[in-house]
């Protein structure tokens, strides 16, 4: 009983240094942010802080995990859906938007802690990081695949070419350079409209149809 309770104290502890840690990450970034600062935020004092965390690193990959999470359920959610593979690809596009729209700060760390500064951590947030993301991977390989076999998208791609494919695409739409944003707001063009339309031009690499006009709602890939 007394080992439980302190299980639990100790897992209370390490998450309000975790909240201390996002609320200045998410603020100011990772590199203008001290250990110190999240030290006194979380009101702990120094060697408290990294008996914990080793290091400023480890601290950041704690909070990525918690946005990671939230993306890789959704993905889950989408797998779990019973409908056809093309469908579970467009429900698995469309979460990734909801989640850089409803969750923007854990979005934007999960793009940095993907960069190659932190790419050879041996962190066990990382490592776990790493391993949800292969699985959100694997989830829209999985969807293809279904829709190779259910007729719903098309047979001539390699599924694994495929999913990263979408994924490169779908990221740099999210990640666009604010030229770019500043041209396209200057046509009446926001985000969510830009969006739907990237999906709309996608549409044809993924099912059979071969013209725009197959993108269409009226349209669905089985009649193509």
């Amino acid at each position: 009983m007394a080992t439980s309770r302190k299980q639990r104290e100790r897992e209370q502890r390490r998450n309000e240094i975790i909240n201390a840690a996002e609320k200045f990450f998410f603020a100011r970034g990772y590199d203008n942010v001290t250990m110190d600062e999240i030290a006194d935020e979380a009101e702990v004092n120094k060697g408290l802080l990294y008996y914990y965390f080793k290091n400023k690193e480890a601290l950041f990959f704690a909070v990525d995990l918690r946005g990671v999470q939230i993306l890789h359920g959704m993905y889950v959610k989408c797998s779990n859906l019973d409908v056809d593979g093309y469908t579970k690809i467009k429900s698995m596009i469309q979460s990734l938007f909801e989640f850089a729209k409803d969750y923007p700060d854990y979005f934007r760390i999960y793009r940095y802690a993907g960069t190659e500064r932190f790419q050879m951590s041996d962190n066990e947030d990382a490592k776990e990081i790493l391993d949800m993301t292969t699985g959100i991977w694997r989830l829209m390989v999985e969807a293809i695949l279904q829709g190779m076999k259910d007729g719903t998208i098309r047979k001539d791609v390699d599924p694994v070419e495929m999913s990263i494919y979408l994924n490169v695409m779908t990221m740099s739409a999210l990640n666009i350079d604010i030229v770019y944003k500043v041209i396209l707001e200057g046509r009446g063009i926001h985000q969510d409209k830009f969006w739907n339309d990237l999906q709309r031009f996608l549409d044809p690499a993924i099912t059979h149809c071969s013209d725009m006009k197959c993108a269409e709602d009226s349209c669905s890939p089985k009649k193509c």
